[in-house]
């Protein structure tokens, strides 16, 4: 009893250290809105209601905020906005997006602002600099007229400007409602078998059943895998949410997947937390599929041997030896495909002479900035095997962005991915 309190008032300050933060940027928002109201001239009896406006405004986007600090101080352990309950769904869902939309939008824009502040005092004093050298045969009647339309079109583009964040953030959370991207690769595997040459595998990963991910989105999904008419399915783990009771819409519809050579997944991290291992297991045998814990199948294609190893979830720490763990006892004679959810252990499985090992986890940082080649993401700082196709000598691995998200709906630079792996002999 004592370490569940504790517990609870632990989750409960971590809640409301998290609330407090996005009132202080709520609050430098609301601020800077207003001074941006009064900035641009208009008149007194404009400018009130105008300001108004957007009080009202900043209230009704801010309910689910309150909402989430009552929660906070009252039930610390349940995230109405995040999981709900099944038959509260339909009300969570439009003020879940509300307010993760909204605040992802706050953050980007209180993060951007003292950049955009910055830039546009340096641009300043340049023009002051520039003006005074200016020369001064020009009358100062035609510089003030100059100095006045420059200034609109600056205030302009300054409010322009403070809206792109929240377009940003809406425009992310459409992305990771309808995008769906079919990532085409071709994996060369050094001595693979004639038979194997041409293989296609269909990978999909991190779907998170649940408020974000209906079982209807699933099966959009599943019909768009099926149109791809893969040899086999690797379901890379994270099938759920946050609960036990999404196995159900998440098997409904993940059932319609139709291959030569059968459906094979390995478990999440998410499945763990919602202990929901067991039931996978049983609901994977019952529509024919199989899930591989620390364990593997030999596939015969006339002749030639494909064998699929599926591992439960590793960690980031101490994953080489978890993975060699993991693997004790499997044979891996044949060409060796390892569906294991997270990256991590990539090393090891290169140095163990896998062939191709299929991850996700990563969801590709899902709020990334594109820099040429470089992903600038949070993400980065867990792992290098972001997303797309890495090499270590002859090992290959494949990080799959997966097709739904962990915390809030948005995704920036990294859409939701399926993947048409084909594996080519050199």
């Amino acid at each position: 009893m004592p370490g569940t309190i504790s517990q609870l008032i632990y989750t409960a300050a971590a809640r409301l250290v998290f609330a407090a933060l996005l009132v202080f940027v709520q609050y430098y928002f609301l601020r800077a809105a207003v001074r941006t109201v009064k900035s641009l001239g208009v008149e007194k009896r404009k400018e009130r209601p105008l300001i108004s406006t957007i009080a009202v405004i900043f209230a009704a986007a801010n309910i689910p905020l309150a909402w989430f600090i009552i929660e906070s101080l009252f039930s610390p352990q349940k995230v109405f906005l995040y999981s709900p309950s099944p038959e509260s769904e339909a009300f969570a869902r439009p003020l879940s997006y509300l307010f993760f939309v909204w605040n992802m939008g706050s953050i980007m824009f209180a993060a951007a602002a003292p950049v955009a502040m910055g830039c546009f005092a340096a641009f300043q004093f340049l023009r002051r600099r520039r003006r005074l050298e200016a020369d001064h045969s020009v009358e100062n009647d035609s510089i003030q007229a100059v100095d006045l339309s420059r200034r609109r079109f600056l205030k302009m583009a300054l409010s322009a400007a403070a809206a792109m964040p929240f377009a940003a953030s809406f425009y992310g959370a459409v992305a990771a409602r309808f995008g769906k991207v079919v990532e085409r690769v071709i994996v060369p595997i050094s001595g693979l078998p004639a038979k194997l040459d041409g293989l296609t595998i269909v990978q999909m990963s991190d779907i998170h059943v649940g408020l974000f991910m209906s079982e209807s989105r699933v099966r959009e999904c599943v019909e768009i895998a099926n149109h791809l008419k893969p040899d086999l399915v690797a379901l890379t783990g994270d099938f759920l949410a946050s609960r036990r009771d999404q196995v159900a819409p998440f098997m409904n519809a993940i059932s319609g997947l139709q291959t030569k050579y059968g459906v094979f997944g390995c478990l999440g991290n998410h499945d763990e937390y919602a202990h929901s291992e067991r039931l996978l297991v049983r609901e994977f045998d019952r529509v024919g599929f199989k899930m591989l814990r620390n364990e593997n199948r030999l596939i015969d294609v006339a002749g030639a041997k494909l064998n699929v190893i599926g591992v439960d979830f590793i960690g980031k720490n101490n994953n080489g030896e978890k993975l060699k763990s993991a693997l004790d006892g499997i044979s891996l004679e044949g060409t060796t495909l390892l569906l294991c959810h997270s990256p991590y252990p990539f090393d090891q499985a290169a140095k163990m002479g896998i062939d191709l090992m299929l991850s996700g986890h990563t969801h590709g940082g899902q709020i990334t900035l594109a820099l040429g080649d470089f992903l600038l993401t949070p993400a980065r700082l867990a792992t290098v095997f972001l997303s797309g196709l890495f090499r270590i000598a002859d090992s290959h691995l494949y990080v799959n962005r997966g097709l739904g998200t962990t915390g809030p709906p948005i995704r920036i630079g990294a859409p939701p991915e399926i993947t048409h792996i084909t594996l080519k002999a050199v």
